[in-house]
């Protein structure tokens, strides 16, 4: 490797990658083999050199300089043509290379030999031509980079000055920033929640808060501290986070909202449909819905977005973050809250935080001096202030801070911020080029980590590591590094999903702009002969076709597609694409219509990255075995359309990354030439030459998951242990799946007792298992220590447990479909063994770790014995840190379940029908579903103080909930919701009120009762903070009632009333018996319903319903949503007037009602 380069311009670390080719001994090896002229790579090598010595100073100077920016473009423009001939030169040795090693070795008989022979003549004619094609070029990029050296004095640029400077050691590395760690924003965050938190919605059923202030002020971070916030969490039932940014696209917005709620959209471009999915999963709740970036100044796309809203619970919000003040009025703001500028000092905290960490910054006076003065340049913008802050962590030299203070950046006239420029400057080299690779993607662009690692990587912007680290972990250090000055943001850190701020997207664009290309709402003339990489949306795509300027661009390096779905992306469109762009290095089609490539991708020589995930293609072409560079390939969810692969797959040598994930790709011819491979999304092991298990031990540098299917095609199990996985200490997880029928019980269990893994494994997952037993290195804590999540399924055969207990690590264990398995009990946990180590109390755990367990499907389980005694004595004491259980489907199993849960949250038991055991003690248990659990015992149940929701199924179970005897509800204080199921037992008689309220029902807001058949009687007397009432399918249900009227409530013109203070929703359903929304009283008499703050009220399918409560607007004033359903007995709205408040009246299948709308006298 060349000696590293010190500078930190942009084209340096570019240059590097120019330095190595031109210093390997591959590309040396190419030129005296063909006897090439190798002075021309001397003499290219020293001029990049010259040119290097003043790309410092040149990058400082065409800030101000309009000529020096045009002579570093057209520099940059020869290197990106040299490189990519080198690219060329360094491709062809490396496939000539490889197919002399496959050729080798294979016999040939005279006539080959003399055909041979004679094709050898051939070639070396071509050979001949070839030469001189080469050296032709070589020396056109080598004149023109001449040239523009000889400028460099003429502009006056110098060797060796600018901003590489000294090297200063690098201070310890820093994690990620935690954005949480927010200064001088305290009054804010409380300022905004007290608005959201507040039921004040002016009249409406939502309202509208504003944050509003200059881009960087903070505004995002802000929303996310009043929406991470616990007492937000638990104020709302639903909470969902959008980032709209500049297109307010009304049906996208809708579909991503039910996206995150859970429901498919399907691509549905259908608005109404849309609409109605979403008013219906609203209906009721109380929700909160950030709008993040919102420039939308139309009322009537916020009007059409805000329709579905009016359906749900009252004191709903939306949270806005804007820069622009009309945009709040649009919406109509109920309030804006201005964010301001940071103070001096929580401006100099928050740059403290980023630039010193946990260090003290009084221990470098000098540099504490400097940073305050830079602090007070940022003007109290948050986003410039932490990305200088990050990026002087790594410097320690006070002249290093000082030349960012005195930088002229901070005067240039410019639309961007001079402390981002600033922090761009003085980024290393190798950093610069990936952040300005990500101008292509779009404004508030969802940035997966690995993907744009891939994307990296497929461009050369990833240095080969002095320690041999892998590129991916290269480009991880580059990620977190970009991430840590702020250049990134963190979305979701589980699922490493980053966004770039608007600032940040703008910076890349003005540093990129000459190179990079998107296609959204600029027009396609921005392509020119220097554009390198071109993103475009999808309205844009179908152009490409017949776009003229593509041609002249015929030398891009990346071309993206940067949404989900590009229907506009034709066959032709594909094949224009592959017939120009030879030099292309990263190329997605996802989620286009293209069903076939055209032969021409086999030109693509340099192609690294190659994305066709979700299209219809339904064949490859064999030319794709000529992609020699090609490291990553994906083929996800490509479904039925693609089913098979060129058998000479195996020639791709270089590939990394090969996921066909929801693909039906039958096998993978000789995968076992994929030296390099890290990533194989499946392993489907087949009967054929080449597609046998033995080829997974070739793959040594396998890591994160691999599922092995199709074990059944295993012939001898020993070729099992040829696959080494034992020796694979970078999986993490593993799946292992046979198909079909059991043919060989003993089979299958030789071959799982060859699939043992590296002792690293964290998952396992076991299916459709045709053995007996299982092998004993599953069970065995030194082999499986570090495995937290177990699942055995579909073990039909399987008649005993291994001795799960011993794996200390595991947390997470499911076990379904044993349907043989008839106990599990000491037997199955310790095998025979002792029961353990003893621990400080001379007792021994079980299961020490687990926290979630599961049993799902089990026919023939019986017996669950839980408790244990040692042959010492000592007491075993079993699943100590469980937190949910659940049983699922057991229909045979009896006995008991465990008596002492401590840690125990949720349990979950439902259609085990001949379960007798009682609840077991669980003192912190939250949650409890009982379903069909008709022999279950509710009798002597311990107490629950913090359970807070029971759904329960079944009429007996219903039944003893509600019996007077102290059963369940005895031990039961914090009820907040109730579910009741499946009800047919003669009458459903809620227990003595004056008891009842003062024990169970204080705390309950929200009450289900559905397909119940008895006669129910239900007195709202039981539940004074209830807030939500459906009856739905009851099918006996006449009314209502009450012990007595309201006290207070007078006997006048309106009658007697019940006032319920806190109903704010009320829907009877399916009820075809219900007559009336009056209260039945004490001895029959009729109360009428007064609901203050019910809002939204639903009556649907009631047969026998003739008439709405008199009067409405004094009994029902709050009422916002009136839905009449099939309600064909309804003859009349009430006499008096409606509700002032009522917004959105719905009426269907009311033919009386349509009739006859209002009673005359």
């Amino acid at each position: 490797m060349a000696e590293a380069l010190l500078g930190g311009a942009f084209l340096s670390a570019f240059l590097q990658v120019a330095f190595d080719r031109l210093a390997s001994p591959k590309i040396l090896n190419y030129f005296q083999e063909r006897k090439l002229n190798v002075r021309l790579l001397r003499k290219l090598k020293v001029t990049l050199l010259s040119i290097n010595a003043v790309l410092d100073d040149a990058e400082e100077k065409q800030i101000r300089n309009q000529y020096v920016k045009k002579w570093v473009d057209e520099i940059k423009d020869a290197v990106f043509d040299a490189e990519d001939l080198l690219d060329e030169i360094d491709t062809e040795a490396s496939q000539q290379k490889l197919e002399a090693e496959l050729t080798s070795g294979q016999k040939y008989s005279r006539c080959s030999i003399k055909v041979r022979h004679f094709s050898t003549l051939i070639a070396s004619a071509c050979v001949n031509s070839s030469n001189n094609e080469i050296e032709s070029k070589i020396q056109e990029v080598l004149d023109r980079l001449e040239y523009l050296a000889e400028q460099k004095d003429v502009l006056g640029l110098k060797d060796g000055v600018g901003i590489a400077g000294k090297v200063s050691q690098r201070l310890p590395s820093t994690s990620l920033v935690d954005e949480t760690q927010v200064y001088g924003r305290d009054y804010d965050k409380d300022a905004v929640m007290k608005l959201l938190l507040s039921d004040d919605v002016n009249g409406s059923r939502f309202s509208v808060t504003a944050i509003l202030a200059m881009g960087g002020m903070g505004k995002t971070t802000l929303a996310q501290l009043v929406y991470n916030d616990e007492s937000v969490k638990n104020h709302f039932e639903i909470k969902l986070w959008i980032c709209v940014s500049e297109t307010f696209d009304v049906n996208g917005i809708t579909k991503r909202i039910l996206e995150a709620l859970g429901f498919s959209t399907n691509d549905s471009g259908d608005l109404n449909m849309l609409q109605l999915e979403l008013k219906d999963r609203l209906a009721g709740k109380k929700c909160l819905l950030v709008l993040d970036d919102v420039w939308n100044e139309n009322p009537t796309s916020w009007e059409a977005l805000q329709q579905p809203f009016n359906n749900c619970g009252i004191g709903s919000k939306f949270l806005v973050t804007t820069r622009i003040e009309n945009v709040a009025k649009v919406m109509h703001s109920f309030s804006i809250h201005h964010l301001k500028q940071l103070q001096k000092e929580d401006g100099w905290k928050l740059f403290a935080k980023h630039a010193f960490d946990d260090r003290d910054s009084g221990a470098y006076p000098n540099l504490e001096a400097i940073g305050k003065k830079i602090v007070i340049k940022c003007k109290g913008l948050p986003l410039a202030i932490k990305t200088l802050g990050g990026m002087l962590y790594t410097k320690s030299l006070e002249e290093e801070w000082d030349n960012i203070l005195e930088s002229d950046i901070w005067d240039f006239p410019t639309d961007i911020i001079p402390a981002l420029r600033l922090s761009y400057h003085y980024l290393p080299s190798h950093l610069k080029q990936c952040f300005a690779y990500c101008s292509i993607f779009p404004k508030d662009y969802v940035f997966d980590k690995e993907e744009l690692i891939l994307m990296w990587m497929a461009q050369d912007f990833l240095q080969k590591s002095k320690s041999n680290k892998r590129m991916e972990e290269v480009g991880k250090e580059y990620f977190d590094d970009l991430v840590a000055r702020s250049f990134f943001q963190v979305l979701d850190r589980q699922s490493s999903r980053f966004v770039m701020h608007d600032l940040m997207n703008d910076l890349a664009n003005f540093i990129s702009r000459t190179f990079c290309c998107r296609l959204e709402d600029k027009f396609i003339l921005d392509i020119s002969e220097k554009t390198r990489h071109l993103s475009c949306s999808w309205n844009y795509c179908g152009d490409l076709a017949s776009y003229a300027p593509v041609p002249m661009a015929s030398r891009l390096r990346t071309f993206i597609p940067v949404d989900k779905i590009n229907r506009n992306i034709s066959d032709n469109v594909a094949s224009n694409l592959l017939s120009q762009l030879k030099y292309m290095r990263a190329l997605s089609l996802h989620g286009s219509d293209v069903t076939e490539l055209s032969d021409s991708v086999g030109n693509l020589t340099l192609l690294r990255y190659l994305n066709l995930s979700r299209t219809r293609i339904k064949k490859l072409p064999d030319s794709i075995c000529r992609l020699y560079n090609l490291q990553t390939f994906k083929l996800e969810s490509c479904y039925k359309f693609l089913g098979e692969l060129p058998k000479d797959m195996h020639k791709l040598v270089n590939l990394r990354h090969f996921d066909f994930s929801e693909s039906y790709i039958k096998e993978v011819p000789y995968i076992g030439r994929f030296k390099h491979l890290q990533r194989l999304t499946n392993f489907k092991v087949g009967k054929r030459n080449g597609t046998d298990i033995k080829q997974l031990g070739q793959l040594k540098q396998l890591r994160g998951s691999l599922p092995i299917l199709n074990l059944q095609n295993v012939i001898d199990p020993t070729d099992a242990m040829q696959a080494k996985l034992k020796e694979k200490e970078h999986i993490e997880e593993l799946k292992l799946k046979w198909r079909g029928e059991n043919e060989d019980s003993e089979k299958d269990r030789n071959v799982l007792e060859m699939l043992q893994p590296h002792k690293n494994l964290k998952e396992l997952s076991v299916v459709n298992y045709g053995g007996t037993r299982f092998p004993d290195w599953i069970g065995d804590c030194s082999l499986l220590s570090n495995v937290v999540n177990l699942e055995l399924k579909d073990c039909k055969y399987c008649f005993s447990l291994p001795p799960l207990w011993q794996l200390l690590s595991l947390k997470k264990l499911k076990i379904s479909n044993f349907d043989t398995l008839v106990a599990i009990g000491p037997e199955s946990y310790f095998q025979g063994n002792a029961y353990g180590s003893s621990s400080d109390n001379n007792t021994t755990q079980a299961f020490r770790s687990l926290e979630t367990l599961s049993f799902d499907d089990m026919k023939s389980w019986e017996e669950w014995c839980c408790s244990f005694e040692g042959e010492n004595e000592a007491a075993v004491v079993v699943f100590p840190c469980l937190k949910e259980l659940h049983i699922w489907n057991c229909p045979r199993l009896k006995g008991h379940l465990p008596r002492q849960l401590p840690s125990l949250k949720i349990l979950d038991i439902w259609n085990c029908q001949q379960l007798l055991a009682s609840l077991p003690s669980a003192p912190n248990m939250c949650e409890l579903d009982l379903g069909l659990c008709e022999e279950m015992s509710l009798i002597d149940v311990p107490s629950f103080p913090f359970l807070k929701n029971i759904s329960i199924h079944g009429s007996r179970v219903v039944e003893l909930l509600l019996k007077k005897e102290e059963v369940l509800l005895t031990n039961i204080t914090r009820l907040e919701e109730l579910y009741i199921f499946f009800s047919d037992f003669p009458s459903l008689q809620w227990p003595d009120c004056h008891y009842m309220q003062s024990h169970y029902f204080n705390s309950l807001g929200y009450l289900r009762i559905q397909d119940c058949n008895s006669h129910l009687s239900l007195s709202l007397d039981l539940f004074p903070m209830l807030t939500s009432l459906e009856l739905i399918n009851c099918l006996n249900l006449k009314s209502l009632s009450a012990s007595s009227p309201s006290s207070g409530s007078e006997s006048d013109s309106e009658g007697q009333q019940y006032i319920t203070t806190s109903l704010s929703e009320l829907e009877i359903s399916r009820c075809p018996k219900f007559v009336s929304l009056s209260l039945v009283g004490a001895g029959g008499s009729s109360l009428n319903l007064n609901a203050p703050k019910l809002r939204y009220l639903k009556l649907d399918n009631l047969d026998n319903l003739k008439s709405l409560p008199q009067p409405m607007h004094t009994l029902l004033p709050s009422l916002y949503n009136l839905d009449l359903c099939h309600c064909p007995q309804l003859e009349s709205f009430p006499e008096q007037a409606l509700p002032l408040n009522l917004n959105t009246l719905s009426i269907y299948n009311c033919p009386k009602l349509l009739l006859n709308p209002f009673r005359r006298d």
